[in-house]
């Protein structure tokens, strides 16, 4: 299943994908300025027991990928 997201106006797209014997997988994806999809590696191999679990960690990880990019940045 998708799901659009969007995290201080940065739109993600969380995908979950159910795994044998009820396991679920999920993985984000930020879209930059062009529509481009960038994955978000980090927990991309983690495994959960529901499909609300795997979303809410795909868009946890996703979140902290963006606040790290703003914090790279600084204040304009």
């Amino acid at each position: 299943m998708e799901y659009h997201e969007t995290y201080h106006g940065q739109p993600i797209i969380v995908t979950t994908a159910k795994q044998g014997a009820g396991n679920w997988k999920s993985k984000a994806e930020l879209l930059d300025s062009d529509q481009k999809r960038i994955p978000v590696e980090e927990g991309a191999e983690e495994v959960y027991s529901s499909e609300e679990d795997a979303r809410r960690a795909a868009l946890s990880y996703a979140a902290g990928a963006i606040d790290r990019s703003r914090i790279s940045k600084g204040k304009p």
